[in-house]
């Protein structure tokens, strides 16, 4: 009786495997992609999704949200997990991939009054705003730009907070206004 030979195994193979799971692992030592820079730590996982499209606005504050048009022409907004990076405040017509989840929120009139700021609207156009909005939004772990010439996002010496993570409160005033854009 002769005892069955082990499979032989190429280096190149090998090799191969190696890189496949060192990227799959979300090796730290991973080299960033040509073109692109990484804000954030985007790491897929079974619950995140991707999210990709151009960068329409930008918060001119601190880069703290972005508006992103996906490919099929709608808009949504994209905050940041626990205000924990941003985004360079000109990336303003840039492609980008972002990786982590959707989520329906309601803005109220302060919430939806405070984005117009940070966007750079006009005081009559904030006094405008009235009521609470319901929206889906993105929230992202990590998110990849296109291209060079980006600032260097902002960068606070301490954790902060956002009055857009606050849970809406019901002093609004006005009617509520939808704009649902469904789980995609």
């Amino acid at each position: 009786m002769t005892k069955p030979r082990p499979p032989r195994t190429s280096p190149f193979l090998l090799f191969g495997l190696l890189a496949a799971l060192s990227w799959v692992g979300g090796c730290s030592n991973a080299r960033p992609v040509q073109g692109w820079n990484e804000y954030g730590d985007a790491r897929p996982t079974a619950d995140s999704v991707a999210l990709t499209g151009r960068i329409e606005d930008v918060c001119m504050v601190k880069g703290c949200w972005m508006k992103v048009q996906e490919d099929d022409g709608s808009e949504v907004l994209v905050r940041f997990r626990d205000y924990g990076f941003f985004v360079p405040m000109n990336a303003r017509g840039r492609l980008v991939v972002a990786e982590g989840q959707r989520q329906v929120r309601t803005f109220n009139q302060e919430q939806r009054r405070h984005l117009a700021s940070d966007a750079g609207a006009t005081d009559s156009e904030i006094e405008a705003i009235t009521g609470s909005t319901t929206e889906t939004i993105f929230i992202a772990d990590g998110t990849w730009i296109q291209g060079g010439g980006l600032d260097a996002p902002y960068a606070p010496p301490v954790a902060e907070e956002c009055v857009l993570d606050e849970p809406p409160t019901d002093e609004t005033t006005g009617p509520e206004t939808s704009t649902e854009t469904g789980d995609r």
